[in-house]
């Protein structure tokens, strides 16, 4: 009877034309719901960063009720509405006390429960005022209750308490607990423990007041819980309630992000991997670590070799910097030197060994193609730039996107120049790097034969190599080709290391007078990224089929005869300077004309060494065979020999008399001693 009463009264006020209208369905509200930010996550949903673009309130992805800590759902229902599961939308206990106390008192006191709570959270007609201090009318109080009514008639219990958790308001414009607890706690709903979970709740009744004011409603309602002793960490957290609520919840990837997320609620799955943005990010950090004052711009990019899909992009050390992966560029030729080369090689104008001028003062005035690309500097740089333009067309032509004015001095920045290096550890082929999970996948195109590319990957993988991008070479982390240069003009360095797993390249920019330099800074990044990263040594590359290992020497001999790798049908066995003149007569250097009496240790050897450095030379005593090469170790018997270097088809270049002897004796068998074996002069 006293419900029928309830609602006769409740139809009756219907009939005023004072009622509330027609409420959404649960499901109308769900799908309603907007996020204010947009959300960047990496390849395994991990988020990375995000960014607010609804500026009039702030509220995140809808959650479930069962996603919402119980210890959360417990203090709501008591602190808001403790016989929520008993009653069909009005408490008429609380609400005829809540009518006497407001008509005895002054301060006034809501009984609105969670049902009717959220009526006025649907429907903008019932909703408080917005005025500092303003109350419903006995209208809106009435069209509140029979809204009441009409969402538990259509909603079960559980999608009201789920749509009043997404909905309330809380501090400032914060909308709906998952806001709350993101902002103030820096945990999602699943993760609030009871003390976090009451404050939130004591902030439904006045979402702006004062924290200490806000701590004390929560620890009165611990007390009524039996909790009381959870009172002092209420007070401890208070001031949490007045962290900023205009900040990112994550800020691992903020240029990316500032690149894909357009509008809110988006959710865009990136290839990132966090743990390596992580490794990226804390590299670079370390790195800078005392430098960063003098750094105007720095840029990490960690490629995936095998299909160049990004897995991690640092445009900055600071989230609101210019994205210094896309927009610092470099003109310096320098950073075209690889692909010049490799110009050069695949095209068969030159080799590893060819020997190009070298205009540096103080040093040998020819060098190598191997040895100017490992070590370059302004005098070699020009002489390999000058026997071929940088191949920006052919770069093009593969998809790299670069400038078309042809006059122009090619620039790249960092992902042009990774996308471009790449090319040398993955067969000649270049692919368009990949950020987006859901992007369609890159058509591999050729930039270089694979065996041009294996040469060049080969020289910047050399382990002995000397230049200044062997401070980037680390021989517990197996096979790895690297590149640094220096674009003093722009006060700028990159520095690239690709293995069989990941492409890293960093960029520096600045310095200036008493600091590091952009090169230094740079390679210790690479060192500090790998080291983060981890990851197992890298293996070599198999060799293709087009190339054929060689031992060259060099006229004049500028540099030490080696192996060298050579495009089938391009190997020599001497590499000849242009213009020198290598008719000179080839001769013995070792052992000297003049020293005609040679004495050794007993278990040393004799060495002989001829010029030019002739890798088919061959070396005769006594008209015997003793040895082929520009030089060997020689250990015969004491005594007196005729030695002469002879062409391969027996052409005698040079000849030497010498008398062979050693200092000490060997032992006899069963003691005393022996002289060294002698052999009778001729």
């Amino acid at each position: 009877m006293l419900q029928a009463f309830r609602r006769g009264v409740l139809v009756a006020v219907l009939a005023s034309g004072t009622a509330a209208a027609q409420l959404p369905s649960f499901e109308q509200v769900r799908a309603a719901h907007h996020p204010s930010d947009a959300l960047l996550l990496d390849r395994n949903g991990e988020p990375l960063a995000d960014i607010r673009f609804d500026l009039t309130r702030r509220r995140f992805e809808w959650v479930p009720l069962a996603q919402f800590s119980p210890a959360l759902r417990e203090a709501l229902i008591a602190a808001e509405d403790h016989r929520f599961y008993e009653h069909e939308g009005v408490d008429w206990r609380a609400f005829v006390g809540s009518l006497w106390h407001n008509l005895l008192h002054d301060n006034k006191r809501g009984g609105s429960t969670l049902t009717m709570q959220l009526a006025g959270l649907l429907d903008p007609a019932i909703a408080i005022p917005a005025a500092p201090g303003a109350r419903r009318s006995v209208g809106q109080k009435w069209d509140q209750g029979l809204a009441a009514q009409e969402l538990e008639a259509h909603w079960s219990k559980a999608q009201i308490l789920e749509a009043y958790l997404n909905l309330a308001p809380f501090r400032g414009d914060l909308q709906g607990v998952h806001a709350a607890s993101a902002v103030l706690f820096g945990k999602s709903p699943a993760a609030l423990d009871r003390p976090e979970a009451l404050l939130i709740t004591a902030l439904l009744p006045s979402p702006n007041g004062r924290a200490e004011r806000t701590a004390r409603r929560a620890c009165a309602r611990a007390k009524k819980m039996g909790v009381g002793n959870l009172c002092p960490r209420l007070y401890e957290l208070a001031p949490r309630l007045d962290t900023p609520r205009n900040r990112p919840r994550f800020t691992l990837a903020p240029h990316l992000a500032r690149r894909v997320l357009h509008a809110g609620g988006e959710r865009v799955t990136t290839t990132l991997d966090a743990a390596v943005q992580q490794a990226a990010t804390s590299g670079l950090r370390d790195a800078l670590q005392g430098a960063t004052p003098h750094v105007s711009s720095v840029a990490a990019l960690v490629l995936d070799t095998s299909d160049a899909s990004v897995r991690a992009w640092v445009g900055g050390l600071d989230a609101r910097s210019t994205d210094a992966v896309t927009a610092v560029r470099s003109v310096q030729p320098a950073l075209w030197l690889p692909f010049s080369a490799a110009n050069l090689i695949e095209r068969k104008l030159a080799t590893g060994a060819t020997l190009l001028p070298n205009l540096s003062e103080g040093e040998s005035p020819w060098r190598s193609l191997r040895v100017t690309l490992q070590q370059p500097d302004s005098g070699s740089q020009a002489a390999l730039l000058a026997l071929t333009d940088p191949p920006s067309e052919r770069l093009r032509q593969a998809g790299l996107d670069l400038a078309k004015d042809a006059s122009a001095t090619p620039e790249l920045n960092l992902l042009q120049a990774a996308q471009a290096f790449r090319t040398f550890v993955a067969g000649g082929n270049l692919l368009a790097a990949r950020w987006l999970a859901d992007g369609p996948a890159a058509t591999p195109r050729r930039v270089w034969r694979n065996d041009t590319a294996y040469i060049v990957a080969d020289w910047l993988a050399d382990p002995t190599q000397k230049g200044a991008a062997s401070e980037l070479l680390r021989p517990e982390a197996g096979w790895q080709a690297v590149w640094r240069m220096n674009d003093a003009a722009h006060d700028t360095a990159i520095a690239m290391l690709a293995g069989e797993r990941y492409l890293i390249a960093v960029q520096v920019s600045g310095g200036g007078s008493g600091a590091e330099q952009p090169t230094r800074l740079a390679a210790r990044a690479i060192g500090a990224i790998q080291r983060h990263l981890g990851s197992p040594p890298s293996r070599p590359p198999r060799t293709p089929a087009g190339v054929v290992l060689g031992v060259v020497a060099f006229d004049p001999p500028v540099e030490p005869a080696r192996r060298e790798w050579f495009l089938r049908g391009t190997e020599v066995s001497l590499s000849v300077a242009p213009g020198h003149d290598n008719t000179l007569p080839h001769r013995i250097v070792i052992p000297d004309a003049k020293d005609s009496n040679t004495s050794l240790r007993s278990g040393e050897a004799l060495l002989l060494e001829s010029s030019p450095a002739t890798p088919d030379a061959r070396w005769w005593a006594d008209d015997e065979l003793i040895g082929e090469g520009a030089s060997i170790l020689w250990a015969p018997p004491a005594g007196h020999y005729r030695i002469e270097l002879r062409s391969p088809d027996g052409a005698v270049w040079d000849r030497r008399e010498l008398t062979l002897g050693y200092q000490d004796e060997t032992p006899a068998p069963g003691g005393g001693t022996n002289p060294a074996p002698q052999r009778a002069p001729r």
